[in-house]
């Protein structure tokens, strides 16, 4: 497949997501009927339930920040506010909607003018326009001619404590537990950053930067990088130092990275090669994750999401689960969950893409039995950046989960009892670490 090209993009740039999401149809090219291994197997499938983080955006990072003088050239200009999901980043939702709806038509999970009945989907987003914008562009691939409504229990813009938690450390037993974590992985964090700050550097061209300049310094060493407590109470666990501003500034560097496909512009034409990018992107996810990694972090911040999931596995009538939200929740979900660690191919952000999919398909084999398939769906870097066309035979990246402590069968699935064991295994580590 080709990409789309830049005629391609400008007219959709006009379009809205149904006029987006019809275009696109027209575009695949046909392909052979071919259900996967698993239903060649006999395992039905019977539900899917997935959180996914939004899609592209424009940088949350402001042009007049500190950390916005660590480098010499302007920050990225974007054609949407702050925070706001580029046309990209719905384009590119669009085409992950319409894959699942070419992967579960050819399932047999659904036709392609399924009208969903009352109860059969549910698509539940952060009250922010990223994310549901993210939910509505993906609907509009999935099911282009129902009138799917995207549930948000805040105003536009307001914050909804589902997705958006302070980090509070407020048990001693969860505060022993996150200083565990920063203990043992504190060292780490500074290593990772000082093994790749030669590519911050050389993107930034920090040494000639206003900052550096105002503080009589042309490098940034991890020696004030600190464990900080904040709130009333003292106990909102964070990190503060000169490369946590480093950090906040790779957050327009590497959006830039995903917006712009061209690699000079992409780099503000500092030449930087693909290790030097993968650099940028190990940063960028172990800053995040020293923070929302903490097991401490993940037991709290993530309790309200996997209600909501276990929830939605145990309901017969729901066939199709949408729930919208941040890198910090993919963090969260898959570390109180307790998953095997991994890191994602073919993306620089090794642990929550742009766009990526936690995906549970719940299937039912001959005899009645019911299983769950768990994996990460998310474009590659190629993909993400190009807006590439997926279909059955070009699919999006699928990276299979492993839960510490649970056994697959032979063919990769896990036992639908063992799941719901798994997780009320965490709520009764919730209510052991977070209630007493």
């Amino acid at each position: 497949m080709q990409p789309l090209n830049y005629t391609i993009k400008k007219c959709l740039g006009l379009l809205g997501p149904a006029a987006i999401s019809a275009l696109l149809l027209l575009s695949w090219s046909t392909w052979t009927e071919a259900a996967s291994e698993l239903t060649d197997k006999g395992y039905q499938l019977d539900q899917i339930v997935m959180f996914s983080r939004h899609n592209l955006r424009t940088s949350i990072t402001s042009e007049d920040s500190s950390a916005a003088t660590m480098m010499t050239h302007p920050m990225p200009k974007w054609q949407v506010p702050r925070g706001n999901l580029t046309m990209k980043g719905g384009v590119n939702e669009t085409i992950l909607g319409q894959y699942f709806q070419l992967y579960l038509m050819d399932e047999g999970f659904m036709a392609d003018s399924w009208q969903p009945g009352y109860g059969q989907v549910d698509f539940y987003a952060n009250s922010y326009e990223r994310t549901i914008a993210t939910a509505r562009y993906f609907a509009t691939g999935l099911l282009p001619t129902a009138n799917i409504t995207i549930k948000h229990t805040k105003a536009v813009g307001g914050s909804d404590a589902v997705f958006n938690k302070p980090f509070a450390m407020d048990t001693p037993k969860l505060m022993e537990l996150a200083m565990e974590y920063h203990n043992e992985y504190f060292q780490s964090y500074k290593d990772v950053f000082s093994k790749c700050y030669d590519s911050f550097a050389r993107v930034t061209d920090f040494p000639n930067s206003p900052y550096a300049k105002k503080h009589g310094i042309d490098h940034i060493n991890t020696d004030d990088l600190a464990l900080t407590f904040s709130g009333k109470e003292k106990n909102v666990i964070n990190y503060d130092g000169t490369a946590r501003k480093a950090y906040k500034l790779l957050d327009p560097i590497i959006m830039n990275y995903y917006q712009e496909a061209d690699n000079s512009k992409a780099d503000f034409g500092t030449g930087l090669t693909r290790k030097d990018w993968e650099n940028l992107g190990a940063v960028k996810t172990k800053s995040i994750e020293m923070v929302v990694g903490n097991p401490a972090v993940a037991l709290s911040h993530s309790h309200d999401i996997l209600n909501i999931m276990e929830s939605d596995l145990k309901n017969d009538t729901l066939k199709f689960a949408f729930i919208c939200g941040h890198d910090t929740n993919i963090f969260t979900i898959l570390t109180a969950l307790e998953t095997e660690d991994y890191s994602l191919p073919e993306t620089i952000l090794t642990k929550a893409p742009l766009g990526v999919k936690i995906v549970f398909e719940k299937r039912r084999n001959p005899q009645g039995d019911l299983f769950i398939y768990p994996y990460i769906a998310y474009m590659s870097d190629d993909q993400q950046r190009n807006s590439r066309q997926l279909s059955l035979h070009e699919p999006p990246m699928i990276y299979p989960l492993n839960f510490r402590g649970l056994a697959k069968n032979g063919d990769g699935l896990y036992r639908y009892e063992d799941i719901l064991t798994l997780m009320d295994r965490v709520n009764a580590k919730y209510e052991e670490y977070c209630l007493h």
